[in-house]
C-alpha cells in the first residue's frame, strides 16, 4: 500500500535541477513513477521534452544511470540494456536487482517510436514503458541558423526571450515584428538541408515550411505548412526578399584616451562618428575585406596597393567620415594610428584575422543606401565583376554567409556559397604561399524588376507571391541529409513563424501527433477557414499495449498521486514487460495556466476523457467510476486554450460529435472491465 507522507521522505530520483515549466505535468509524473521501487533503475529516455529539459550534457538532473536515445529506439535500447544485464547476471558478474524503465513521450510512443516498443513487448523483456502523454511534439532548427530580428541577423543560440524576431503576416502578406516567448533545448537529432537557389536552412524532418500550393488552372493557389518529410525537390517555399527601411545605427559610447594615459602615446584625436552614414559604412565594407586591427599597436592597418581603385576610395572616405588624411602608406599597404580608432573598431563585431570576418548583425538594421555602401566597400576590397555579375572573394565561412543573407534583404540574386583551395607554393599577390589555404565565393546580381503590371499571372507561376513587397517564393532544389546534431525550438507570439536563414519556417512549438485530441489547436493542426483543429481523433494506445498481451497495462494521471505510484510499483514488480500511460497536461501546448495542471488532469478523469483502468494478465479493472458526477466534455475544454474557438456557435456540431465519440469510449472501457 502506498504511503504519501513515507514517499514524501525519499530523496528525489530526479534533482530540481531541471528546465521544465512550472506545473509540468512531466516532472509530476516522473517523480512518481521513480519512488514506485527502491532498487537501483536505469533509464533509457526518448528525445522530447522530458530528455531535452533535464540535461544539457555533460549536466543532467537525473540521480540514476539514465540513457538519451532518439524518438524512436527507447523500446529497443531498454530491451538490449536489460538483456545485456541478464547476461552479466548469468555470468555472474553482478548479482543486483536491478530495474529498468524507458519514458517517452508522444512522439517516442504513439507515433514513431511505436515499431521498437512492439517489437520488445513481444520478445517479453523484464521492463516498464511510461509514456508521459502531454499530447503533442515538437520540431525544431540547427543550433547554427541565423534568425532575423529587430536588432539584426542574430544565431539561434543568442537569440533571448522577449527579443522581437521578424515574421510572415499570413492574411496580409506583410513583414512583422513579433516577440519570441520561449526557447528549448531540444536534443541531438537528424538534420537536412533543404536548398533552393539562393538559400539554405538546415531542419529536422517534422519541422513545417510555408509552401505554394497549386491546385490546378481552375482553382485558387494557396499558402500551406508543410514538414520538412513532406517536401520534394520543385515544392515553393517563401522567403524573404527585403526588409524595412531601417534607420542608421547609433554607436555605444566609448571612454577615450587622452595624452597622458599610461603606457600610450598614439592618441591620434580624431573625431568618432556618433552613428552609420554611407561613407562610414564604405570604410567598413574596405575594412572587412582588406583591413586589420592590432589594438596593442594602436594600429588600423589595410592591404590595398598602388594603383588599386580601392586604395583612393579608402582615403576619401577616411577623410569625409573622420575628417583626417591618411598619412602614412607606403606602396602595398596604408596605416592609421589610433588608439581610439582601434578600440572603436574592434568593438563593432567585424571579427579578427581574415578567416574570422563576420557581418556583425547591426548592419541588417541599416537602410539600404548605407547597406549599398558596405557591399561596394567590400567589392573594392575583394570583389571583381563578371559582366553583369559581381562575384566576392573571402576566407571566411561565416563572412560568406552573413552577407548572402544581408544581399538576399537588399533583393539581390545570390547563388550558394562555393569553396576551393589554393595549394603550397601558388604565387598570390607577391609571394607564394606557406600552406594550403581555403577560400570561398559568392555571386550576385541585382535581381530586375519584372512587368507586373502587365504579365502578373503568368510571372508568379514561377514567383506565387511576386507583387509582394517583402517576400516570394523559390523552388526546392535539393533536400538531403547532412548528421546528427545538437538542434533548438522556438517559440513566437502570434504569427507563429520567423524568418531563418531566410526562410519562412514555422514557429517551432506544439506539433500534433497522433495523441493530440479532435479539434485540438497546435502548430500543425490549425485553426481558419478550411480547418478547425485536429481533424482525426487520437490513438488509443493503451488498448493497442493491451491487443499485446503482456503482463501489466495501466493508464494513470498525476493528479491522483497514490493511485499512479500504486501503479508504478505493481508495473515494476511484473516478471515480464509492463506500460503505463499517464496523462500529463502541458502548460504552454494545453495553453492552460501553470497552477491548474493538477486540476485539469483531474477534469480530464471526471469528464472519463482519461479512464482510469489497469489490465493485468488481460483482465480489465476499472479504478473509478465518475457515475452520476460525471463531468460534460465542454467543462475540461474550456480550461484550455487550444480549445477555444470549438465554443463559436458555427462549431457546435463538432462538440457534440467530440462528447458522443467519448461517451461511447467510455461505455466500451465499462464493458471491458465488466461493468456494464
Amino acid at each position: 500500500m502506498v504511503n504519501i507522507r513515507e514517499l514524501a521522505l525519499e530523496k528525489e530520483r530526479l534533482a530540481p535541477g531541471h528546465r521544465m515549466c512550472p506545473g509540468c505535468g512531466l516532472a509530476i509524473a516522473t517523480r512518481a513513477v521513480l519512488k514506485a521501487t527502491k532498487d537501483p533503475i536505469v533509464v533509457a529516455n526518448a528525445t522530447g521534452c522530458l530528455e531535452v529539459s533535464t540535461t544539457i550534457y555533460p549536466f543532467t538532473a537525473w540521480r540514476v544511470p539514465w540513457i538519451h536515445n532518439a524518438f524512436e529506439n527507447a523500446g529497443a535500447t531498454i530491451s538490449g540494456v536489460e538483456s545485456a544485464f541478464k547476461a552479466l547476471k548469468r555470468k555472474g558478474k553482478i548479482d543486483k536487482d536491478i530495474k529498468f524503465i524507458a519514458f517517452g513521450g508522444d512522439g517516442g510512443t504513439y507515433d514513431i517510436g511505436l515499431q521498437s516498443l512492439s517489437g520488445a513487448l513481444e520478445r517479453g523483456h523484464k521492463f516498464l514503458y511510461v509514456c508521459v502523454d502531454n499530447e503533442g511534439y515538437m520540431n525544431c532548427l540547427s543550433l547554427d541558423s541565423l534568425i532575423q530580428t529587430e536588432g539584426g541577423l542574430k544565431k539561434i543560440t543568442d537569440l533571448r526571450i522577449g527579443e522581437k524576431v521578424y515574421a510572415f503576416n499570413q492574411k496580409t502578406g506583410n513583414l512583422v515584428l513579433k516577440r519570441c516567448t520561449g526557447i528549448f533545448d531540444n536534443g541531438i537529432k537528424k538534420v537536412f538541408e533543404v536548398s533552393t537557389a539562393h538559400h539554405s536552412i538546415k531542419a529536422t524532418s517534422n519541422h513545417p515550411f510555408l509552401v505554394v500550393q497549386r491546385n490546378g488552372k481552375q482553382s485558387k493557389n494557396s499558402l500551406a505548412w508543410k514538414k520538412l518529410e513532406e517536401l520534394k525537390a520543385g515544392d515553393e517555399v517563401v522567403t524573404l526578399k527585403r526588409l524595412g527601411k531601417g534607420k542608421s545605427h547609433r554607436f555605444k559610447k566609448m571612454t577615450l584616451s587622452k595624452k597622458g594615459d599610461y603606457k600610450v602615446n598614439k592618441i591620434n584625436p580624431l573625431a568618432l562618428p556618433k552613428k552609420t552614414s554611407p561613407e562610414l559604412m564604405e570604410f567598413f565594407g574596405l575594412f572587412v575585406g582588406d583591413g586589420w586591427v592590432r589594438e596593442e599597436k594602436a594600429e588600423v592597418g589595410f592591404a590595398l596597393p598602388e594603383k588599386k581603385e580601392g586604395r583612393r576610395q579608402l582615403i576619401q572616405t577616411f577623410k569625409k567620415a573622420f575628417g583626417q588624411e591618411v598619412t602614412s602608406l607606403d606602396r602595398l599597404y596604408l596605416y592609421i594610428y589610433s588608439i581610439n580608432l582601434s578600440r572603436f573598431i574592434s568593438n563593432l563585431g567585424f571579427g579578427k584575422g581574415a578567416k574570422s570576418k563576420v557581418v556583425p548583425s547591426w548592419v541588417f538594421t541599416l537602410p539600404e543606401e548605407e547597406k549599398e555602401a558596405f557591399v561596394r566597400g567590400l567589392m573594392l576590397s575583394d570583389g571583381y565583376n563578371l559582366g553583369e555579375s559581381n562575384r566576392y572573394v573571402s576566407a571566411s565561412p561565416e563572412l560568406l554567409k552573413t552577407l548572402r543573407l544581408l544581399l538576399q534583404t537588399m533583393n539581390y540574386r545570390v547563388g550558394k556559397i562555393h569553396f576551393q583551395t589554393k595549394k603550397r607554393g601558388t604565387f598570390v599577390v607577391y609571394r607564394k604561399l606557406l600552406e594550403d589555404s581555403s577560400y570561398g565565393y559568392i555571386a550576385f546580381s541585382r535581381k530586375k524588376r519584372p512587368d507586373i503590371k502587365n504579365y502578373l499571372s503568368q510571372i508568379k507561376q514561377r514567383d506565387y507571391l511576386a507583387d509582394n513587397q517583402w517576400f516570394s517564393t523559390e523552388k526546392i532544389m535539393s533536400i538531403k541529409f547532412v548528421k546528427k546534431e545538437p538542434t533548438l525550438d522556438l517559440r513566437v507570439e502570434g504569427e507563429h513563424n520567423f524568418i531563418a536563414d531566410g526562410i519562412v519556417v514555422h514557429n517551432t512549438g506544439i506539433q500534433r501527433s497522433s495523441s493530440t485530441p479532435y479539434g485540438a489547436w497546435t502548430n500543425t493542426s490549425q485553426v481558419g477557414a478550411a480547418h478547425q483543429g485536429k481533424e482525426q481523433f487520437r490513438k488509443d494506445l493503451t488498448a493497442i499495449m493491451a491487443a499485446h498481451h503482456i503482463p501489466y497495462v495501466a493508464q494513470a494521471s498525476i493528479h491522483n498521486y497514490a493511485d499512479l505510484v500504486r501503479k508504478a510499483e505493481k508495473a515494476i514488480s511484473m516478471k515480464g514487460p509492463a506500460f503505463l500511460n499517464i496523462i500529463c497536461p502541458c502548460v504552454p501546448g494545453w495553453k492552460i495556466p501553470s497552477n491548474h495542471t493538477v486540476k485539469i488532469a483531474q477534469l480530464a478523469v471526471d469528464t472519463c476523457f482519461w479512464p482510469l483502468f489497469e489490465i493485468e494478465n488481460d483482465k480489465w479493472t476499472l479504478n473509478y467510476d465518475p457515475g452520476d458526477k460525471k463531468k460534460p466534455m465542454t467543462e475540461w475544454m474550456r480550461t484550455q486554450g487550444r480549445f477555444k474557438h470549438l465554443f463559436k456557435p458555427e462549431n457546435t456540431a463538432m462538440l457534440e460529435t467530440i462528447q458522443k465519440h467519448i461517451d461511447e469510449r467510455w461505455e466500451w472501457v465499462k464493458k471491458q472491465c465488466g461493468k456494464e
